[in-house]
C-alpha cells in the first residue's frame, strides 16, 4: 500500500510475483527472495506491514527473456506454492485506514467476500470516509465478472477485452460501461494504441500511447499504468488528465529497465 496524500492510504490486494529479467548479469541469491522483494518494495515507498507471509513457501516467479531491440518479451512462469490471499486474512485489516482498495481478479471466491466487506463498511461510513473500490479483469480463466457490476473503477485488460470479442479499447470501454453501475468508471489500456476511459457522465476519453523513444522493457507496464491511474484519481484530476498521466508513466516505464526513477 502507498499513501497518495493526506492520512489515508491505497491498499492493493493480490499476490506478489517475482520477475527475473534475463538481461541482468545476476540472479537473486537462493532462499533470499522474500527479503529481497520486501526490501525493494520499501525502497519504492510501499508499506509492507500487512503483507501476509507464509514460511516455507516461494513466490510464483516468471523468468522473462527480453528482446533488447524491440522490448518484446517471452515469459516462462512457475506458480510454485504461495497461497492466495484469503478473506479471513483480509478481515484483520482496519478499513478506516484506506482511501482506495484495488483488487486483483484472481481467487474470486475469496475476493468477492472482501469486496462485500468493503461495501458493508461504506454503507455505514460518511461520504468522505467511503473507500473507492477498483478491480482488474485481466484473465478470463479467473472469471472476474463479479467486478463488472460492483467496483467503482473497472480496469479492463486488453486480453480480457479480446476474450469478449472487443477489438479496440474504445469498443471495450463502451461495451463494459453499459454493464457497470451508473457511478463507475471504466479504463482500458491497449498497448501501443494508447488507452481509453469513460466515467459516470458517459463521455469517452482517449489518449495515445506515450513513446519513450526506445522501448527496452515492457514488463510491468500494465501494472504501472493501473497504479498511475489510481494515483491520479486519488488526486481528483479530470479523467482526461488521469488517462494522460497513466499513459505517460507507463510509456516511461517501457523506456527503462525496472521501476527506479518513475516516482520522480
Amino acid at each position: 500500500m502507498f499513501q497518495p496524500g493526506g492520512d489515508k492510504k491505497v491498499l492493493c490486494a493480490g499476490l506478489i510475483c517475482l520477475d527475473i529479467l534475463s538481461v541482468l548479469d545476476h540472479y537473486p541469491v537462493e532462499d533470499t527472495d522474500n527479503s529481497m522483494v520486501l526490501d525493494e518494495m520499501r525502497e519504492f515507498g510501499v508499506e509492507v506491514d500487512h503483507v501476509v507471509m507464509h514460511d516455507g513457501c516461494d513466490f510464483p516467479s516468471s523468468t522473462i527473456i527480453i528482446n533488447t531491440h524491440t522490448g518484446s518479451r517471452t515469459i516462462i512462469h512457475a506458480d510454485k506454492d504461495l497461497p492466495e490471499l484469503t478473506f479471513s486474512q483480509f478481515q484483520q485489516l482496519d478499513l478506516n485506514w484506506y482511501k482506495w482498495i484495488h483488487f486483483e481478479g484472481r481467487n474470486m471466491t475469496e475476493v468477492s467476500q472482501m469486496v462485500n466487506a468493503v461495501q458493508e463498511f461504506n454503507h455505514s461510513a460518511s461520504m468522505e470516509d467511503r473507500i473507492i473500490i477498483s478491480g482488474e479483469c485481466e484473465k478470463a480463466k479467473y472469471q472476474p465478472e463479479y467486478f463488472i457490476s460492483t467496483v467503482d473503477v473497472l480496469f479492463v485488460a486488453k486480453e480480457y477485452a479480446q476474450h469478449h470479442g472487443f477489438t479496440t479499447a474504445k469498443a471495450a470501454v463502451h461495451g463494459f460501461h453499459s454493464r457497470v453501475k451508473k457511478s463507475a468508471t471504466v479504463v482500458c489500456a491497449w498497448g501501443e494504441a494508447g488507452a481509453d476511459a469513460m466515467g459516470p457522465d458517459g463521455v469517452h476519453h482517449h489518449t495515445d500511447a506515450y513513446s519513450p523513444g526506445q522501448v527496452v522493457d515492457t514488463l510491468g507496464a500494465g501494472d504501472t499504468f493501473n497504479g498511475a491511474i489510481i494515483a491520479a484519481m486519488c488526486r481528483s484530476l479530470p479523467l482526461d488528465e488521469v488517462l494522460k498521466f497513466g499513459c505517460r508513466v507507463a510509456g516511461r516505464k517501457c523506456g527503462q529497465f525496472g521501476y527506479r526513477g518513475l516516482r520522480e
